[in-house]
């Protein structure tokens, strides 16, 4: 199951679910090497806890460029602005 690895409170990883929007949090140090906020994560769940984690960096990396494109199309229609200055 992907999960995303949103953002850290207090030493703790906030990770959630992407099918179904769940938070779950996590010692940071349970964290596969590498993950950072931002990452994809792979993650089984027992119980509703994680109980498996691994790093996806496919998904990562096709999000980051899904991200980076979206930005470069926004700034691109964005040359100039069309106010005058008074």
């Amino acid at each position: 199951m992907k999960a995303y690895f949103d953002r850290i409170e207090e030493d703790v990883a906030v990770i959630i679910i992407e099918e179904t929007k769940e938070q779950f949090t996590k010692p940071i140090e349970q964290l596969p090497a590498g993950s950072v906020p931002g990452t994809w994560l792979e993650v089984t769940i027992n119980h509703d806890e994680i109980v498996e984690m691994e790093l996806d960096s496919s998904t990562t990396e096709s999000k980051q460029q899904t991200t980076e494109d979206l930005i470069t199309k926004i700034r691109g229609k964005n040359k100039g602005s069309k106010l005058r200055k008074s």
